[in-house]
């Protein structure tokens, strides 16, 4: 029997062994609590905030337009320029995306070279 094997049995085993367990105990009297520990993590996972000179900044950095600029992110135009105007302030997802776009501004480049090249594949 080859070691990935003999892991993936052992694995198998390990796992019967611990639900059999779970079972017994929630069959039993015994509080659960007691033979099982569950741990919460509470981690800061939320995309830093960004204002409108922000969103013009990572904008202008690309070198394109508030129209491109908004396919780019998937919303309307009007909201990009209601961002850079700072008569509202992205949000959730969006916030995420323009995270991503400060720290990797070339893969942002890439993405829009290549819808670039398809538009004028469809062109020709």
């Amino acid at each position: 029997m080859s070691e990935k094997k003999g892991n993936k049995r052992r694995l198998g085993q390990r796992l019967v062994s611990e639900f059999s367990e779970l079972r017994d105990a929630l069959r039993g009297k015994e509080p659960i609590e007691r033979r099982f520990t569950v741990r919460t993590v509470e981690l800061d996972l939320q995309p830093k905030s960004f204002d409108s000179e922000s969103v013009r900044v990572i904008r202008m950095s690309l070198g394109v337009s508030q129209a491109i600029f908004a396919q780019l992110l998937g919303v309307s135009t009007a909201w990009v320029s209601s961002w850079e105007q700072g008569n509202r302030a992205p949000t959730g997802p969006v916030c995420r995306l323009l995270e991503l776009m400060e720290m990797d501004k070339n893969r942002w480049l890439k993405i829009l070279e290549q819808g670039v090249l398809k538009k004028e594949e469809e062109l020709a």
